[in-house]
This record gives C-alpha cells, structure tokens and sequence, in this order.
C-alpha cells in the first residue's frame, strides 16, 4: 500500500475557528516524492449568509470579501466538502482500519480545526484519513531544541529564508502548502546528506553547512 499524504493549509477569517468562517482551503494528494497527484483549491462560504472575518485576518491574507463573495468560483461549504471527499476518496486504500493517507502540514493543529469546524467533519476526517499528522513545524522545533537550527525560526516565511528556498506568495493556502512541501524536502536532504557525511548533497553544495554555519 502506497504512502501518500494530505499537503493542506487554509485561510480563515481569524484566530478562532467559532468566532469566524474558513475563506480558502488548499489539499493536493502528494506522495514519497514530495510530488503532487491531485488537488482541489476552494474559495469557501457559508451557507445562507455573509462570512464573519476580522479587520486584522483579512489585512494578512489580502482576502476582500466583496470579491471573494462575487468570484463564480467561491462555494458553499457543502460543496467544498464534496469536492475535498471525493478527492480523497479517489486514492483512499486500507490497511485494515488504518489509512494511506496522512495529513500534512505547518501547524496543523490550527487548519485541522478549522477544517473539522467548517469543512470536514471530525467524522468524515477520522474516517478517511490516517490518524497520525505529520507537523513540519514540529520538525522545525526539534531542530531548534537539538541547536541545529536557530530559536529564532517561527513563522513558516522564517524557514523558507533560513533554508534559501525560493519564497512563495505567502499567506495563500496553496502557496503556503507548496512552500512547506518545500522545507520537509530541504530538512529530509539535510538530515540524509548528515548521515552520509555530505556524500548525498549535489555537486558543489554542502547542504550541512546551513548547520555548521550557526
């Protein structure tokens, strides 16, 4: 059985997933390659009236709610929900009760819950998906903890400049997602390329360097 992963993140209308409404939701289907399979981005709304979004959350993510309310392509959550299922559903196997499929992203506890809020239910999350997560952030901070990265890293923007990977549009889900595919790709290099003793990094580049160098 194949491993794959949900690659996911979202865009919300605050910091509390009660107090507002999930905007835009991003998953593609990626396997052991870090390559994406499949995808469904969302421009989301409730249904039966306006969304409920802050000052402050539509300042970071550059959401107008006027044109995100008028563009053909924002749907209800229902059909959000069909969309992201029958996706999954597509390339769902198990093994037993356990799936092939695992979340994955940077912070997840935060999109997790706004998508069991206003998405996917926690039902329709536990059934489909494994029940592991796979969190880069936590990657992130035990490098931190272990001294090889600096405490200072934080925000997912931090890392992509501290690893000099090419910086994505930030705060769009599929952009943020695509950027933090990036990053476990770069930590997996650095953490190969140390084991090997640097024989595994590419002709000219020391990956462990962005290591030795703190």
């Amino acid at each position: 059985m194949s491993q794959l992963y949900l690659a996911f993140d979202s865009e919300t209308g605050g910091l509390d997933e009660n107090k507002a409404d999930l905007l835009t939701w991003y998953g593609g289907i990626m396997n052991e390659d870090y390559q994406i399979l499949d995808e469904v981005y969302l421009k989301l709304k409730p249904e039966g009236r306006l969304p409920i979004a802050e000052a402050g959350a539509l300042k970071v993510n550059g959401i107008n709610i006027q044109n995100h309310l008028a563009d053909p392509e924002t749907v209800t959550y229902a059909v959000g929900r069909e969309r992201v299922i029958a996706m999954l559903k597509k390339h769902l196997k198990k093994n037993g009760r356990f799936s092939n499929i695992t979340p994955m992203g940077y912070n997840t506890p935060f999109d997790i819950r706004w998508t069991q809020k206003h998405l996917l239910s926690t039902e329709d999350w536990l059934s489909i998906l494994h029940y592991k997560v796979w969190d880069v952030m936590q990657d992130v901070d035990f490098l931190k903890r272990a001294g090889w990265f600096p405490k200072e890293l934080g925000s997912l923007g931090t890392v992509v400049d501290f690893l000099g990977i090419p910086k994505r549009n930030a705060h769009n889900a599929k952009e943020d997602t695509l950027m933090t595919i990036d990053v476990a790709k770069k930590v997996m290099e650095i953490m190969k390329s140390k084991k090997d003793g640097g024989s595994s990094a590419g002709a000219g580049q020391d990956l462990i360097s962005l290591l030795e160098a703190e």
